[in-house]
């Protein structure tokens, strides 16, 4: 833990984090390592550099790798939206075990290549990788991103300097009848959330998942809030404190059924 937290803060510090940002790139391109830290630690990983080094350093948001150990159980059914090049689906998946299963969703190839890549390279046999954006409809969109391998891709109309690119676009309960209902989802999709909740309604109403969610936007924090709390959700913060509906949710939060103990 105190590794962990170390490196973390040594790369927060301007100097400090651009020596090991230049020390990370002397590796090859491709080349694989071992993570030494956090949850993912003893994985293999497989480096791209249009990723940040902290997937193969193990620290990238170590809050977020520790409410993944607390909540995400052996046997669960894991859905990794937003997964980008898949250091949380690496994590969900050891977490879920060979009795369980991890289905990663991200519309850009070059993600879904990575994602695959590190699964493989693992041997994890219980993950699908699915080349899919999820929102309120199933069909086609424009998916734009700055750069291949971004993590601030989004649905919709290209903004300047963005590429696009058309890619599959699923809603999760029609997700969860291809690949299992989920027990826990863990969403970041770049303020497409309360899109993907609108086409969650079954997921919500009778398989009660559990929820991590990325916010992006007041609007967005506003409806998904409205939304969850509709469907008789409490909320929590990353350490497990209950949030009460009447405050604003932090950037990431959980949701756990009225019921959930």
């Amino acid at each position: 833990m105190l590794k962990e937290a170390t490196t973390k803060i040594l790369g927060e510090i301007p100097l400090a984090g651009r020596a090991l940002r230049w020390y990370a790139n002397q590796y090859e391109e491709g080349s694989v390592v071992t993570i030494q830290q956090g949850h993912a630690r003893s994985l293999r990983w497989k480096r791209h550099h249009r990723y940040v080094n902290g997937y193969w350093v193990g620290h990238y948001e170590f809050p977020i790798q520790e409410t993944l150990k607390r909540l995400v159980h052996t046997g669960d059914c894991f859905f990794d939206l937003g997964a980008n090049a898949g250091f949380f689906t690496l994590i969900a998946a050891r977490l879920v075990g060979p009795a369980g299963k991890c289905v990663a969703f991200d519309p850009s190839p070059e993600n879904a290549t990575s994602i695959a890549e590190q699964i493989k390279l693992n041997g994890f046999q219980n993950t699908t990788v699915v080349t899919e954006a999820i929102s309120d409809f199933k069909g086609e969109a424009d998916f734009c991103f700055v750069s291949p391998g971004s993590p601030e891709g989004h649905l919709g109309s290209k903004k300047d300097g963005e590429q696009k690119t058309r890619v599959r676009v699923a809603t999760l309960d029609e997700a969860a009848r291809r690949f299992g209902a989920p027990n826990f989802v863990k969403m970041d999709i770049e303020g497409g959330e309360i899109e993907a909740l609108r086409g969650a309604s079954r997921l919500l109403r009778d398989v009660r998942t559990t929820w991590l969610i990325e916010l992006h936007t007041p609007e967005c924090e506003r409806e998904v809030k409205e939304k969850l709390s509709g469907a008789a959700y409490d909320f929590f913060d990353l350490d497990g404190r209950r949030i009460s509906p009447t405050k604003t949710l932090p950037g990431h939060f959980v949701a756990h059924p009225a019921s959930w103990k």
